[in-house]
């Protein structure tokens, strides 16, 4: 089938594919942290490790992981419906030497200008040093993210989605290798962080070999050219620039926070960080994958003029969106306590640091549902070319995080933080709703759709307290208590979700089935 038939299939099961790549990703993802929690706890090594891989991970996150598919994909889309294969491999060469000619400047200004972000970052590091160290070794990295984000963008706009998403499953996989060797080998914290970075980088590289496999028989393998101002170029460089804006909005906020938890004192950025990559797992899981097929299924009807159609199925993708994600939410702030204590309390990583970690993902967990709206908003924007939109939301969502922040001056300690990124989280999504709706004609969700979904919700909340009780009461060991009400309450939320939702007719509840459909397939194919 050839990629402009495959946009005819139905999106959940589009992005159940997706998902279950991203879940395979996202479960090594955390055994990455817990790794890296029994590694070095939440001391001076790991918070100077945090923040060290922020900017870089940003960079990685931003080209490699979202804005690149969502300027790459429409332009390469038009050349490919204005002049066919030769003139997109042409756009896509350009566009490789372009953000390699980027990445490699901002490698080189932030190797000669490293202390000075290591102290605007985090001004409060025990072991600024170390930060420094950490930081300067991982910079190479840069140069390899072109290559993974156009590889990448190549992948997704051939349909190719599982492929795509499997390259951070390898590089998690090659990271929790490293970090379970280094564990039984009982090196130092110091010691150890500098392995983990090395473990990144050659992550990485075997990622990007395995991006590059993968797309062999599709495309044409693009390599950098001196001919850069070609046909789509033009848009590419204005969207990107755009979307980089958009896009950074949850990560500069992160980076804001990690600033201010610097100060609140040792371990606040470790455990603002470990929270709010557990948040972010139903966001990527549902939000990034729902909005990837969103954003490709847009870049072609806007290219075709089917402007009716594409009102129809983003309508469509975000009602289903938000009914998974509600429930998603509510059951991962009750399951916060025995999910945080099962898989980070060990090694290095204490009871006070649990405990501390589970208060701020429980206030993360307040942002979920909307935050998994924004990807399909934000890459439908950018696909119709609203890009004063994007920027009006990005700058409103930064101006919303640093005054709350500086108001607060830390007096609500790490979960102060989270609540900022929140209420910022909700000042984006309301800015794009409303811009996009005056743009395009989104079908409005009905009263009673409203009122389902909040009735799942609860069902959902009920299921899993009772659930949580009945473990507790019942089982005396608190790890096997744990193990059970994780065994037992997830499966069973969605369960109840299914079950709910279709007593209550709820036309959401088969783009669910669907999805975990076809999730599980990619599961038991892996």
């Amino acid at each position: 089938m050839g990629s402009a038939d495959h946009s005819s299939i139905d999106g959940s099961t589009r992005a159940g594919s997706l998902t279950g790549v991203l879940l395979i990703s996202r479960v090594l993802g955390l055994c990455r942290d817990v790794v890296l929690a029994m590694l070095l706890g939440a001391g001076p090594a790991s918070d100077a490790l945090r923040a060290a891989l922020k900017i870089p991970s940003m960079i990685r996150d931003l080209l490699a992981e979202g804005s690149i598919s969502s300027a790459f994909i429409p332009a390469y889309e038009q050349q490919k419906v204005d002049g066919g294969d030769e003139a997109a491999h042409r756009f896509s060469r350009a566009v490789l030497t372009l953000l390699l000619i980027g990445t490699s400047a901002v490698a080189i200004a932030l190797w000669l200008s490293a202390s000075f972000w290591m102290q605007w970052l985090a001004p409060g590091l025990e072991n600024p040093a170390l930060g420094v160290k950490l930081f300067i070794e991982l910079l190479p990295f840069l140069l390899l993210v072109p290559l993974l984000a156009v590889l990448r963008g190549l992948l997704l706009a051939n349909d190719r989605n599982r492929s795509a998403a499997a390259s951070q499953a390898l590089q998690n996989a090659v990271l929790v290798t490293v970090g379970v060797i280094m564990w039984n080998t009982s090196v130092g914290v110091e010691e150890a962080a500098s392995g983990w970075i090395r473990a990144f980088l050659g992550g990485a590289v075997a990622a990007l070999v395995l991006l590059a496999i993968s797309g062999f028989k599709t495309h044409p393998m693009p390599v950098p050219t001196m001919r850069i101002r070609v046909a789509g170029i033009g848009r590419f460089s204005a969207d990107l620039s755009i979307q980089l804006l958009s896009g950074s909005v949850v990560y500069l906020n992160s980076m804001i926070a990690i600033h201010f938890a610097s100060s609140i004192g040792t371990g606040a950025i470790t455990h603002l960080d470990n929270a709010f990559r557990f948040h972010f797992l139903p966001i990527a899981l549902i939000g990034v994958a729902l909005g990837t097929i969103a954003g490709v299924d847009a870049s072609r009807l806007v290219a075709r003029q089917q402007s009716r159609v594409l009102a129809m199925r983003i309508g469509r993708n975000l009602r289903n969106a938000l009914f998974i994600a509600g429930p998603a939410a509510v059951g991962l702030s009750i399951l916060a306590e025995p999910l945080l204590r099962l898989l980070l309390q060990h090694g290095k990583y204490s009871a006070s640091d649990t405990d501390g970690t589970i208060s701020v993902l429980r206030v993360f967990c307040l942002a979920i549902p909307l935050a998994c709206l924004c990807p399909a908003l934000i890459r439908t924007s950018m696909a119709m070319g609203h890009r004063w939109l994007l920027i009006c939301s990005s700058g409103v969502a930064l101006a919303v995080n640093w005054t709350l922040l500086t108001a607060l001056e830390g007096q609500w300690g790490v979960p102060g933080l989270a609540f900022a990124s929140v209420i910022s989280t909700l000042a984006s999504w309301a800015i794009l709703e409303a811009g996009l709706r005056r743009r395009l004609a989104l079908p409005r969700m009905r009263s009673s759709a409203a009122l389902g979904n909040t009735l799942v919700t609860l069902a959902v909340a009920a299921s899993t307290i009772t659930v949580s009780m009945l473990c507790n009461w019942g089982i005396s060991d608190s790890f096997t208590a744990d193990l059970s009400t994780l065994l037992i309450g997830i499966p069973l939320g969605m369960v109840v979700t299914v079950i709910t939702g279709r007593q209550l007719c709820a036309i959401e509840t088969q783009a669910l089935v669907r999805l975990i459909r076809a999730a599980s397939s990619v599961l038991r194919r892996s």
